[in-house]
């Protein structure tokens, strides 16, 4: 009988947590691989959320395990607390709070050759390093055979010169993720939009010039803002 309670509490669990559970404080989603297809000179953008599951805050770090990355290309990785210039070794995010998330996320532009590229980092909460999770990301550019059309959703950024809300559009409904970082690369604000158009409230950003990133599945923007309230 106690195992059969068992088994239902565990099923309970696993429709009530979104995304994959790794056994410990956080649950991955959307998966611990990522794969996504673009085009030459377009940025892609990657992203591994960890979604804190626990009534406590959480601080989580991360490694670089390996990266293969043809010639030419552009990639470098970003968390919740900072955007780098370049695929750095290792990292500490910000501290998550309960139901809120950290991630990895990669920046990708091909340039030159056409290939793949395969990421993978391994993330950790630092009260339990002996549980680590590899996250894969893998983007590939293929050489153009024929004419192909391409469904990437536009997105609309506005005003560049903002006093305390920037607008975002797109042209399908589906949820998109943004971060805000400043001129250091410093992420000063991230979350989701969940219909595809919304704000983004700047109340608590400081005066100044700040990089807004907006992104899906399929593509993403970047856009220069000026913040003065």
């Amino acid at each position: 009988m106690k195992t059969t309670n068992l088994i239902v509490f565990m099923l309970i669990l696993l429709n009530i947590i979104p995304g994959k559970l790794t056994g410990q404080s956080y649950s991955i989603f959307p998966d611990d691989t990522i794969s996504t297809t673009g085009i030459m000179e377009d940025l892609a953008t990657l992203t591994i959320q960890q979604i804190n599951t626990t009534s406590g805050t959480i601080q989580l770090q991360w490694q670089k395990v390996s990266e293969s990355v043809p010639a030419n290309w552009e990639a470098s990785v970003c968390d919740n607390l900072l955007c780098y210039t370049s695929l750095v070794d290792s990292g500490m995010m910000n501290p998550v709070p309960p139901s809120n998330y950290g991630f990895l996320l990669m920046h990708i532009t091909a340039h030159v050759n056409y290939g793949t590229a395969t990421i993978r980092y391994a993330v950790w909460d630092v009260v339990n390093p002996g549980m680590k999770d590899t996250l894969t990301f893998i983007h590939t550019v293929n050489a153009p055979t024929g004419i192909n059309t391409l469904n990437f959703s536009q997105f609309e950024i506005y005003p560049t010169i903002v006093n305390d809300k920037i607008n975002v559009k797109s042209n399908n409904k589906m949820p998109l993720n943004y971060f805000i970082s400043n001129v250091n690369g410093q992420v000063a604000k991230y979350g989701t939009i969940n219909n595809g158009n919304g704000e983004i409230e700047c109340d608590g950003l400081s005066d100044g010039i700040y990089v807004v990133s907006v992104y899906d599945n399929n593509t993403s923007k970047r856009e220069q803002i000026i913040i003065q309230h």
